[in-house]
């Protein structure tokens, strides 16, 4: 079987690109249409040619513009290409009403999608306001436990960040976007004692990151760490860290959940979203959302805790049930079904 898959620029398309290929599934990477539009063209035209009769879109952000979208669509029904489409987001982050159109339209032209959890298919369908059932399956969020260096010790990372071992280090990760929950996490540490909080991504939002860097000035804890974190430094800032805390007030699915739990780091995040179905007791707590008082209440119940342990619980979770090789096989017979 041969598939094309879009983008390739992606720990997580990689990982999937590598157990499918296990599978016996021959997979060629396409770059964005922002970079590549001319460069796609020909590369589906060619590899129409060549048996690939199937494409895997990841994220609706490698379509600059909706006619693009929509070019890339009709240019596949064309060359009799299927489409499949892996929710990690059902609109794009912070998407608009036009982005929602554009979301609900492609959902209801693909031949099939993957979900990441059975809340997404209900939330996607309302959404989008759509009533259209597709072929689909569910699988999780695939691991992240060989994507990234893991060699640092904690106090080596410490080290880097000038950090004291004897400090508790609270880290909340990602690129800086307001549906993060920062001004509950800040509400829940405001005045905490003996506790660094680290706040690390690429910015993205200019009034989220204003209002960090101004609360920053305030709490001599708060850390803000800013900028493309190249791969080979994430480490520092998991390995630096305790425990991971994700307050998002809203989400589909949380590839940061992942990669904590790939550090061995326990994970405090709220009921919204996949997140019920990949932080349980064994490998954090959950919050309600937009509630400062449960987040403090939860960061000081893990910090009683046995939180290294429970990062250790995490870590052995995600390998069992978060399996690329499970994901790998489930994928396959879904493109075995349209193909």
């Amino acid at each position: 079987m041969r598939v094309l898959m879009i983008p390739r620029s992606h720990p997580y398309t990689r990982e999937l690109k590598r157990a499918l290929q296990q599978e016996k599934v021959q997979v060629v990477s396409l770059q964005p249409f922002h970079y590549a539009t001319p460069i796609n063209i020909l590369k589906l035209l060619f590899g129409r040619i060549s048996g690939y009769k199937i494409i895997h879109v990841h994220w609706l952000y490698i379509f600059p513009l909706g006619f693009i979208m929509k070019g890339f669509y009709f240019f596949c029904r064309f060359l009799q290409i299927k489409i499949v489409w892996e929710m990690h987001n059902i609109v794009p982050h912070e998407g608009n009403a036009s982005e929602r159109v554009l979301s609900r339209w492609f959902y209801e032209q693909v031949d099939a999608v993957i979900f990441h959890s059975q809340d997404d298919i209900i939330r996607s369908k309302k959404m989008l306001q759509s009533s259209v059932d597709k072929r689909h399956i569910v699988i999780p969020h695939g691991h992240f436990h060989q994507a990234y260096e893991n060699t640092l010790s904690k106090k080596e990372a410490r080290g880097i960040l000038n950090i004291p071992l004897n400090r508790r280090v609270l880290l909340c990760f990602g690129i800086l976007r307001n549906y993060r929950g920062y001004e509950y996490l800040i509400e829940a540490t405001r005045d905490m004692t003996g506790v660094d909080l680290l706040v690390v991504g690429r910015k993205h939002d200019r009034a989220v990151y204003d209002d960090l860097i101004k609360t920053q000035k305030q709490m001599p804890h708060l850390r803000v760490i800013t900028g493309w974190i190249p791969d080979h430094e994430v480490q520092i800032y998991f390995n630096a860290s305790d425990i991971v805390v994700l307050p998002y007030t809203e989400i589909t699915t949380s590839g940061v959940t992942l990669l904590a739990y790939a550090f061995s780091k326990p994970v405090i995040s709220t009921d919204v979203g996949g997140m019920k179905e990949v932080v349980n007791e064994k490998t954090g707590i959950l919050v309600p959302h937009r509630n400062g008082e449960a987040l403090r209440c939860a960061i000081d119940k893990m910090f009683a805790m046995d939180y290294e342990a429970l990062g250790k619980n995490a870590r052995e979770y995600a390998e069992k049930e978060c399996s690329w090789e499970a994901n790998a096989k489930k994928i396959k017979t879904l493109y075995e079904s349209i193909n």
